[in-house]
């Protein structure tokens, strides 16, 4: 009989239902959520509307969409209503949990919305980032596969769409196959003179591979744990779903022989297809986090393409931003394309920074499993089992117990819950691990463009004549135009200052004019005396009645939407 091995066992990418306590969802204080467990889409929505109600000034929540359940695709806008409307100001966009099994992510994006709202009015920082920016914040991207992953013992990448990954005909083969009912699908070890993996002799927990020439008869075939449900010889091949979403967005999509998962055509989701109608309405939006697990490092373009098609200003960008990551998390950067034969298409922050124009980062949270406690910069087999051991009280781990198997007769089922140790934190160390994305969280969204009106001067130079004088600047730290891809391709829209009189007449200057894309601080550090950050406007205005006015409105897309008005009286 055919059968997929495990390579890896000790990185095996099981998904389990660990029973952890704080794991299963429960009714919770929204000004005083659990971060020691997981939380449900029920449990996260009933988060957002609780912090809706209670923070009406400074939130929105609505839905951009709905899964193929019906489910609603929800986000949370952040920002401070007095200080403006939500799309005059610059923009980031948080989301989570695009991948059904990676939770760390939605938990991530959670706790960004309460740790802002809970700290707006008492951190000057938060309170400065609420009146100036606005926050979108999606936790659960799928909502549907996230509820499987969590609450059944079931695998998959992603959307629970039904999907013949392998061809025969038939969809969603039994994928339970959780034998020993332990709550999670592990492995199974098969006796078999010429398998490949034998019992490590210093811990019967551990399979190693057999030695080269090794001889004997205590060697196993590693299966992963289920049942040829369709007879085709395969193991838990076809389970539910298929589709993995962040390779269905429409940059460098590739047809599933190119790309395992990409789905029928690009953008096939409805959560796919959401995501870029919600962001090509949002042109506020300046950067993309995009949260999945495991691994403990944050991917940064380039994502589908190698580095050299990128022009060297973004480049250095890109870089800048990312090491920021390494800087406040102390963990490593990894570009997401490496290799052109293991080939990414079709990503979102391939599109967000080819098609839109914005950077975009995939941080890979959870990088703890097991303990590295000799330091040697290497966590053994050994060191994990002692982790389960001390750390976890022996729940990270199924022992290996007797099974009889229906297809392979007498097998032993055991191995690691991956869920919530190599896939996730357990949940006592779930709020640390959330609470160590918050700074760069905050920065990425602080060092966004933001254009002011830095001064407004109005002069009266004869009868019912006055000069207005306008200094404009972008006080943000990078340019209104983001990066240099956005230039090139023009997708970044120029400042623009729009003039509207009331009882008044244009007699100099235009009613519409446009700045071009102003520099912010980082291209300006450092050059004394410099005015690429600022740009200067002037108009000569007749009053014809006492009553005159002039409203000046400044509209950067990335950079904000400011507005004066200006009383034109002797």
């Amino acid at each position: 009989m055919k059968a997929r091995p495990i390579v890896f066992i000790a990185f095996s990418a099981s998904i389990t239902a660990l029973t952890v306590e704080g794991a299963v969802a429960q009714t919770e204080n929204p000004s005083s959520p659990n971060w020691g467990k997981y939380h449900t889409t029920t449990d996260a929505y009933a988060l957002l509307e609780g912090w809706a109600r209670a923070y009406p000034g400074l939130t929105n929540l609505y839905s951009i969409g709905e899964t193929l359940k019906g489910t609603p695709l929800m986000v949370l806008e952040i920002t401070n209503k007095e200080t403006g409307d939500a799309l005059d100001k610059p923009g980031y966009y948080y989301d989570g949990n695009i991948h059904a099994g990676e939770l760390t992510g939605g938990e991530v994006a959670l706790h960004w919305a309460w740790y802002l709202l809970s700290n707006y009015g008492s951190d000057p920082r938060v309170t400065r980032l609420v009146d100036t920016r606005t926050l979108y914040v999606r936790p659960k991207f799928n909502p549907d596969g996230a509820d499987i992953a969590l609450t059944t013992p079931n695998t998959l990448r992603s959307t629970p769409r039904p999907y013949d990954q392998d061809l025969d005909g038939l969809l969603d083969e039994d994928p339970t196959n959780d034998l020993d009912g332990d709550g999670s699908m592990t492995q199974m070890r098969v006796p078999n003179p010429n398998g490949l993996w034998k019992i490590d002799p210093n811990d019967s927990r551990v399979m190693i591979r057999r030695g080269d020439g090794e001889t004997g008869d205590h060697f196993y075939d590693l299966y992963s744990e289920g049942i040829d449900d369709d007879g085709d010889g395969f193991f838990n091949e076809d389970g539910i779903g298929g589709i993995d979403m962040n390779r269905n967005f429409p940059r460098n999509w590739g047809l599933e022989s190119e790309q395992s998962g990409a789905g029928p055509f690009p953008l096939s989701e409805p959560e796919t297809r959401a995501t870029l109608d919600f962001i090509q309405t949002h042109r506020n939006i300046t950067g993309v986090f995009h949260g999945h697990t495991a691994g403990g490092f944050v991917y940064r373009l380039p994502s589908t393409t190698s580095w050299d098609n990128f022009n060297l200003p973004d480049q250095s960008l890109i870089q800048e931003l990312a090491r920021k990551y390494n800087t406040t998390t102390g963990q490593p950067v990894i570009p997401s394309y490496s290799n052109p034969r293991i080939h990414r298409h079709g990503t979102l922050i391939a599109w967000s920074y080819w098609d839109f124009g914005v950077v975009g980062f995939v941080p890979e949270f959870w990088g703890g499993f097991g303990r590295d406690y000799d330091g040697d910069g290497n966590v053994t087999n050994a060191e994990r089992f002692r982790w389960n051991d001390e750390e976890l009280g022996g729940e990270g781990f199924t022992n290996w117990a007797p099974y009889d198997h229906p297809q392979l007769g007498r097998v032993e089922i055991g191995g690691w819950k991956g869920k919530f140790t190599r896939q996730n934190p357990p949940p006592h160390l779930l709020k640390g691990e959330v609470e160590l994305y918050v700074p760069w969280m905050l920065w990425l969204a602080e060092v966004s463009p933001r254009v002011v009106i830095r001064d407004l001067s109005t002069t009266k130079v004869g009868d019912d004549l006055f000069k207005v004088t306008v200094e404009i600047e972008n006080e943000g730290y990078l340019p209104t135009n983001i990066t240099q891809r956005a230039l090139n391709v023009d997708v970044a829209v120029p400042v623009r200052v729009v003039v509207e009189l009331e009882n008044a007449e244009l007699v100099s200057g235009a009613s519409r004019t446009t700045l071009g894309h102003i520099s912010g601080s980082r291209d300006t550090q450092g050059r004394s005396g410099t005015s690429e950050a600022r740009r200067t406007v002037e108009y000569v205005v007749r009053a014809t009645s006492n009553r005159a006015r002039m409203t000046l409105t400044i509209v950067s897309e990335k950079g904000g939407t400011t507005r004066r008005e200006i009383a034109l009286r002797d």
